[in-house]
């Protein structure tokens, strides 16, 4: 399992990006890019749940039925989106408002959909 150890406790922030404060999206992008995975970064206007519609398409992944360490879970819960990375078939880590960055059970009852994330592609350029 991917050590993530040093993201736990880090706040929310709003459009966070770093580790003075992450949202859900933005822990989820630092998260698969240890896995050497590309996430696209998308700034979410507020966490409608409709907004996953707009932006899945433009993000390059792939829904599987599968959860495994760095399956992306989207979760809906009274109308809002929140978004987190399996770090195995039980375990995610997220974002949350109140208690920041942390690891808890999957919330199966809340998921609507799992993606894949493709693999990091080095540019043709690098390579020889």
């Amino acid at each position: 399992m991917i050590d993530v150890s040093d993201l736990i406790g880090i706040p929310y922030k709003d459009g966070g990006r770093d580790k003075t404060g992450y949202d859900c999206y933005g822990l989820c992008i630092e998260v698969e890019k240890r896995l050497n995975r590309r996430l696209e970064d998308v700034i979410y206007e507020n966490h409608d749940e409709a907004l996953a519609n707009k932006y899945v398409p433009t993000l390059n992944l792939h829904k599987t039925d599968f959860i495994k360490e760095g399956a992306l879970l989207e979760m809906e819960r009274n109308g809002e989106l929140h978004i987190a990375v399996a770090l195995d078939e039980r375990t995610m880590i997220h974002a949350t408002t109140n208690q920041g960055v942390k690891i808890s059970p999957v919330y199966t009852k809340m998921l609507r959909n799992i993606y894949e994330v493709p693999q990091w592609e080095e540019s043709a350029s690098l390579t020889h």
